[in-house]
């Protein structure tokens, strides 16, 4: 038995592998704060995008697009508050956002007509460029025939179901991003 003493006392103490971990976790929080601050964005957003960005860079190929936040709570029991849309939206270019409008009155109207519900101050812009539903706790965009369209990358849309983080571009120039919360 003496002899099993002595091994087990010339053992190194174990160090512990969560030494390491605050200091990695201070320097994740200390990076995506740096995120959040320069594009005004929350810290999931800002997370997500740099993963984006890193399977892009590391992987590239089609991105996927994350699922609709309503798909995640399909099949749980009701009593969790509906999602709702913010439109972003940017057409000066200035740090790729622009200021949240949540979407409130259905149909929400887009255009230049100064009784939009959402009014783009715009020649290029119709007077009802496009109109926001919402049907079985889908959000969809739809162009009203606009001119020089509605588009979402090199596809001119006339009807689409919204997701998370689309980036639509109104009359070839207006950037509209959406965000379901």
């Amino acid at each position: 038995m003496p002899s099993a003493r002595k091994s087990a006392a010339k053992k190194p103490p174990r160090r512990k592998a969560a030494a390491k971990k605050p200091a990695a976790r201070g320097e994740r929080e200390e990076l995506i704060g740096r995120i959040v601050s320069a594009l005004g964005i929350d810290a999931r957003e800002a997370e997500l995008r740099a993963l984006r960005e890193l399977a892009e860079r590391v992987a590239p190929g089609a991105p996927r697009r994350p699922e609709p936040a309503h798909a995640a709570h399909a099949g749980k029991e009701h009593g969790y508050l509906p999602e709702r849309l913010y439109l972003l939206l940017d057409g000066r270019g200035l740090d790729g956002r622009g200021l949240p409008v949540e979407v409130i009155d259905l149909p929400t109207i887009v255009g230049s007509e100064r009784h939009s519900t959402v009014w783009i101050n715009s020649p290029q812009i119709e007077t009802r460029h496009l109109q926001i539903t919402q049907e079985g706790g889908d959000w969809f965009i739809e162009d009203l025939g606009s001119e020089k369209g509605t588009w979402l990358g090199n596809e001119r849309i006339q009807r689409r179901r919204i997701e998370h983080g689309d980036e639509y571009r109104l009359a070839g120039y207006l950037r509209l991003r959406t965000e379901l919360r």
